[in-house]
């Protein structure tokens, strides 16, 4: 799959937002910027705070609000708060602040801490039972007189479900109510007037269909309802004259300006002056028509897959974006890393697939997308021993294989291959830094009894040991995205799993000239042109001949001498190789290091990656494996049994490997 483009297949506008051009107009706002502020004069606050004004006048017109009306803010969340601690003292006390439970969670958390130091109630409108939105009846039903506030969610970022405001907004004026709009989840896709119907304040980021930069948010206040306001903080700028600096005559500005409080961050608003400017000269219903055309597409794909909708079918009712319901978080995420790996720029939430499709979105790449997605959970859904492909009528029966097995076991045609490190005192176990976590002990080894007094006719130890020591298997429990997995434990995981094809790839070589060596989709793609395809079921290990440094931990372990340094240097996968190799549906990944990671894979995005996405995905992991270099790329069969720990999150292993005689 070939990308002409790196944005055409990119649905990410609920998230980040993209134009034609964009890296480049950012690039040299941000550069301009750079200049000026970086110039021996005193120019600088002149050209900032004109900016900021640009960006704020650019927001004006995109809502219809009149000037004095509009100021920035970091987040709709700050914006929120801002607000709230400027109403008069005891304005909510004893009255209710009403949301729908899909506002977004922000604002309730917001909201929910709020509640007990001004004295309101937080009454939150539920879903009905089954249901992936508030339906605004039942927001309306809840909506009495006793409702001092009321935050409106144009446009839910779960499900985008879009309500319609009128009918809303009348209903709020009847209750006496103050109204308040969230429009970030459609702002500048679909259009929206402050003024029809009137409300008394609005909060948005620039982020999303905008396409500008975080901490670039707007909050309008109807002028009127301004001049009761007294914001909590404030500062010079919060007056009418920011340098009026009498201390004892402090007085408002009459207008927003009286939310600006002390020297106004401006750096978010001016790099996202470029997309407004782009945005205020399209087409705007072009824009909002192309979007309307590519959501149809994606709901025709989807309902051939059987993906059962999450968002309205009804465009009057529905944002730009379109949420597809997955059978559970593991296999949405494994779809979007196969995504990803292909360039295609997709997310998830749970067990949701958000799609966006927006101007620089290609209609072709939407049939990339759900044909992957198609391969993707075909795979997957083989990836689970005695569920693979059928066999064909002429394959021999499980019984003469068996036989054949046995006899070649005994003949030496096929040999084992000892893939398991010694255990013991000087087994090297992995360090983690003293402030983050508690470390696995050293093994220890103790003797019980050899032919004396404590036992006259046997031999035997008693041993001290973490369940991730030497050799080892990484059960699903052992990672957090794993932990509700009911067979993701030592003692509840599937034992058809644990023995199945491996698939060797070699690094050795690149790990021995650079010991930060990471694994990529591109070399494993080149190893499967040369090897075969790696087929659903399988182990996938990374051969790097680590194990030759066991005799010494200092050299095995290779932390970083820096103590500011959390982590080692020992080579790995890079996330997006993991993403690959789980829409291929393995069964688990394995390395011959101390974990399953790079040394260095803290500082990933997510860090640990292997750990991470392996065990979301009910996968295994192996470390501390020997002998790679005895298996050949394909062709063996890999065994590796944890021992049955009553909810073990891992246990040593004996790994061995069935090699075909040469």
């Amino acid at each position: 799959m070939l990308r002409n483009s790196k944005h055409e297949g990119y649905f990410l506008y609920h998230s980040i937002g993209m134009y034609p051009g964009k890296e480049e107009e950012l690039a040299a706002a941000t550069a301009e910027f750079a200049q000026i502020w970086a110039a021996p004069d005193d120019k600088q606050w002149g050209y900032v705070l004109l900016k900021r004004q640009d960006f704020i006048d650019y927001w004006r017109r995109i809502i219809n609000v009149p000037k004095g009306s509009m100021t920035t803010c970091e987040s709709v969340t700050d914006g929120m708060h801002k607000l709230m601690r400027a109403l008069p003292d005891g304005q909510l006390r004893g009255k209710r602040v009403l949301v729908a439970e899909d506002c977004f969670p922000s604002m309730h958390f917001l909201l929910a801490g709020l509640a007990p130091k001004m004295g309101f109630t937080l009454d939150t409108v539920p879903k009905r039972d089954g249901a992936s939105w508030v339906e605004p009846d039942d927001f309306m039903a809840q909506w009495g007189r006793d409702v001092g506030l009321a935050l409106l969610t144009w446009v839910t970022s779960t499900a985008s479900a879009r309500i319609d405001l009128e009918p809303l907004v009348a209903h709020g004026r009847d209750m006496g109510s103050m109204i308040g709009i969230d429009i970030t989840q459609a702002a500048g896709l679909i259009p929206f007037d402050a003024m029809e119907p009137k409300v008394d304040f609005v909060l948005s980021t620039s982020l999303k269909w905008m396409c500008g930069t975080p901490g670039a948010g707007i909050l309008y206040v109807d002028k009127a309802l301004a001049r009761e306001l007294e914001p909590e903080a404030r500062g010079w700028f919060s007056q009418n004259n920011p340098f009026s600096w009498d201390l004892d005559k402090f007085e408002y500005a009459p207008d927003i300006r009286r939310f600006d409080s002390g020297t106004p961050g401006s750096v978010a608003a001016l790099s996202s002056l470029p997309a407004l400017k782009w945005h205020a000269g399209q087409d705007h219903a072009e824009l909002a028509s192309w979007n309307r055309e590519l959501v149809d597409l994606i709901i025709k794909r989807a309902d051939a897959l059987d993906l059962p909708l999450h968002s309205p079918r009804d465009v009057d009712t529905r944002g730009g974006s379109v949420m597809l319901r997955f059978p559970d978080k593991a296999e949405a995420a494994a779809v979007v890393g196969a995504l990803g790996v292909e360039g295609l720029s997709v997310d998830f939430r749970g067990q949701l697939l958000r799609l966006s499709p927006g101007n620089v979105t290609l209609k072709e790449t939407i049939n990339d997308v759900f044909d992957l997605t198609d391969e993707v959970m075909a795979r997957r859904r083989r990836r689970f021993a005695g569920q693979g492909a059928h066999k064909k009528e002429n394959d021999m029966s499980s019984s003469d294989v068996l036989g054949a097995l046995g006899g070649m076991l005994l003949s030496g045609d096929i040999r084992i291959v000892d893939c398991t490190a010694q255990l013991g005192p000087d087994t090297p176990i992995i360090h983690l830094p003293e402030d983050f976590a508690v470390n696995t002990p050293q093994v220890e080894i103790h003797k019980i009894s050899e032919y004396d007094a404590d036992g006259p006719f046997f031999a035997w130890n008693w041993m001290k040991l973490g369940e991730h020591s030497g050799t080892h298997f990484d059960a699903p429990h052992h990672w957090i995205s794993g932990k509700d997995h009911a067979d993701g434990f030592t003692d509840t995981l599937d034992m058809q799993r644990i023995m199945a094809p491996v698939n060797v790839i070699d690094c050795s070589a690149q790990s021995e000239a650079n010991n930060d060596f990471l694994l990529t989709v591109e070399q494993v793609k080149e190893w499967e042109v040369k090897y075969g395809e790696i087929n659903p079921g399988e182990w996938v290990v990374m051969r790097t001949d680590w194990d030759k440094r066991s005799h010494d931990p200092v050299l095995f372990l290779n932390e970083d001498p820096d103590p500011h340094e959390d982590g080692s240097h020992s080579p790995g996968p890079t996330t997006e190789c993991i993403d690959y190799l789980l829409s291929k549906g393995i069964v688990g990944w394995g390395t011959q290091c101390i974990g399953t990671d790079a040394g260095m894979a803290g500082k990933f995005s997510p860090p640990y990656p292997a750990h991470n996405y392996l065990h979301r995905d009910n996968c295994f992991g192996l470390a501390s494996l020997c002998n790679l270099d005895q298996l050949p790329p394909k062709g063996a069969i890999l065994i590796a049994a944890p021992l049955k720990i009553d909810n073990g999150t891992g246990s040593p292993i004996r790994a061995m490997a069935l090699v075909p005689k040469c």
